[in-house]
């Protein structure tokens, strides 16, 4: 009687603890399932509008025209919390900056730039479809046209630069889409200057020294992936 009413006690004790477990295996799948990725990958495009900054050594500054180009690169971005840390790899083609004969030995020119930015993101409280955000950060740009070319300017230009950028977004998400897409806007303010020294006119005359010369850009784009 004792071992029968063993038996019915734990088979009565198996079928009510069963079902908890099943629900609770259930509900960590889904809270796995739920957690958001830390680590993320994205592609970016879009236009960029540079203008130059140049400043002469009596203080004067010249106007330059703003040219029109583009930019496209990867993007990668690590969250921790409502902050992203996100570097990248990109091509930035800044249009023709040095189209002046009166300046320079070489009357047209066309700049591109490898620019590695190292943007702080932060996202305010937005929804699961529409997330703003605002960054900041340093970016390193290499000059690909200003090396190896028959500028009379060519030994005091910059190859390497360092520039400051800020700026805002939105990251939205569309049903059926299994990525992110975010607009973008951000302004590149140039720290350390393309060139600095003297200018040259079409003739060959030194006319002017330029204490700084600096590429200030506008980047928009859209960003694929997060």
């Amino acid at each position: 009687m004792k071992r029968l009413f063993l038996i019915v006690a734990m088979a009565v004790l198996s079928v009510s603890i069963a079902p908890h477990t099943v629900l609770a295996q259930q509900d960590g799948e889904i809270a796995q399932a739920k957690k958001p990725k830390r680590l993320h990958f994205g592609f970016t495009f879009g236009p960029e509008i540079t203008k130059l900054k140049v400043k002469l050594k009596d203080g004067s500054r010249p106007t330059a025209d703003a040219k029109i180009g583009f930019h496209t690169g990867l993007a990668i971005g690590l969250d921790f919390g409502p902050f992203t840390i996100r570097s990248g790899f990109n091509f930035v083609n800044a249009g023709v900056l040095f189209d002046g004969a009166e300046l320079f030995s070489q009357s047209e020119l066309d700049v591109n730039f490898i620019s590695i930015p190292v943007d702080f993101r932060l996202r305010p409280a937005g929804t699961h479809f529409m997330t703003p955000y605002i960054y900041a950060g340093p970016e390193f740009r290499y000059s690909l046209d200003l090396v190896e070319r028959p500028l009379s300017f060519e030994d005091n230009v910059r190859l390497v630069d360092a520039t400051f950028s800020v700026g805002a977004g939105v990251s939205l998400r569309i049903k059926k889409l299994p990525f992110r897409f975010s607009p973008e806007v951000r302004y590149v303010t140039d720290l350390t200057g393309i060139y600095s020294g003297q200018l040259e006119t079409d003739d060959g005359d030194f006319v002017e020294t330029a204490t700084a010369i600096k590429a200030n850009a506008v980047r928009v784009g859209m960003l694929l992936g997060f």
